[in-house]
């Protein structure tokens, strides 16, 4: 955990200074635009938390400010990845000792103003998960996230967390 800390902070850092660097305001920055808000977040029509989306070092980045509706917060950094021009994301908890409680993923599909969809993969008792968090814009008040894994690479998917993102 505490080397996570550091490797999170070491990447915050370097964020911070590259913020004056150029591109930032391009059109690859504004991708994520649509779910930058305040939002309460429901799911079955339950408020199960709430999320706080911002662009922050100059538009280079953007945060992610979870808490749920027990006090569980959870932190995700958007970033795009130098080397491959993509959007990363890691996400970070209080139970980051369990694999669902810290991913990294990479954004493997979008279309412009409407879908993102990231994807990763993590390691429970030695069988490979695939994890994908898909982002559909509703309408400029709505966004539905939905949550899945995958035990068999992608050929089946178990939805984990359905949850529509109303802005306050």
């Amino acid at each position: 955990m505490k080397n996570l800390c550091i490797i999170v902070f070491f990447f915050a850092a370097n964020l911070i200074i590259a913020q004056h660097s150029p591109g930032c305001s391009s059109q690859s920055y504004a991708l994520m635009d649509y779910w930058v808000g305040d939002w309460n977040v429901y799911e079955n029509d339950e408020l199960v938390g709430t999320n706080s989306i911002e662009k922050i070092v100059d538009g280079c980045a953007v945060l992610e400010n979870w808490k749920s509706k027990f006090g569980q917060p959870g932190l995700s950094l958007f970033y795009i990845d130098n080397k491959t021009k993509t959007w990363k994301q890691i996400w970070v908890t209080g139970q980051s000792n369990k694999p669902w409680g810290q991913k990294e993923k990479s954004l493997i599909y979008h279309k412009k103003d409407s879908l993102l969809i990231f994807q990763g993969s993590y390691v429970v008792k030695q069988e490979n998960y695939l994890d994908r968090t898909l982002l559909l814009k509703q309408s400029d008040t709505e966004v539905l996230q939905t949550i899945q894994i995958s035990k068999d690479g992608g050929l089946t998917w178990e939805t984990t967390f359905n949850a529509f993102y109303k802005r306050k």
